[in-house]
């Protein structure tokens, strides 16, 4: 498992990522900056295969996982694999939720259309509230700067 706290084996981990016949387990977090090296019979099949648990807040951060597929030039895929639970989902799109589950009330599996809205309407509305965090910090620091600065003549 890379979860970027194994900084010693994590050389190992990934070397060996690349491998026929292997799954390896990563958290966003880890493998930065390294390509995994197929093996021949690994390329042959297919190349890598991501497949994502979660989708994130953040749309770059789920670019830059399925980007760990196909890296080089070679073959890879990718693909999630989620729930109507998901924090994201339930955080920022409740009301979706409650709709999905009243209109498709007894079915297994949901028409793929309505996994693309409620993930683009999720990740939209974190991403717009995450945006206010950013810039809400940033004008607190600019207020607590001019508090702090102190007047005087320069010589």
């Amino acid at each position: 498992m890379l979860n970027a706290l194994q900084d010693h084996h994590e050389a190992e981990i990934v070397a060996m990522a690349g491998q026929a016949a292997r799954v390896t387990v990563a958290t966003n977090m880890a493998g930065r900056g390294t390509d995994i090296d197929l093996d021949p019979e690994v390329r042959r099949a297919g190349g890598l295969h991501v497949i994502l648990s979660e989708f994130h807040e953040s749309r770059r951060i789920d670019r830059q996982l399925y980007g760990r597929a196909g890296r080089q030039g070679d073959p890879g895929s990718c693909e999630a694999m989620v729930s109507l639970d998901d924090e994201l989902f339930t955080q920022f799109s409740p009301w979706i939720l409650r709709w999905l589950r009243t209109r498709y009330r007894g079915h297994t599996e949901l028409p793929p259309y309505c996994g693309d809205v409620i993930r683009i309407v999720s990740q939209a509305r974190a991403e717009r509230k995450n945006a206010g965090v950013r810039l809400s910090a940033m004008q607190r620091d600019g207020a607590m700067h001019r508090t702090m600065a102190f007047s005087g003549e320069r010589k």
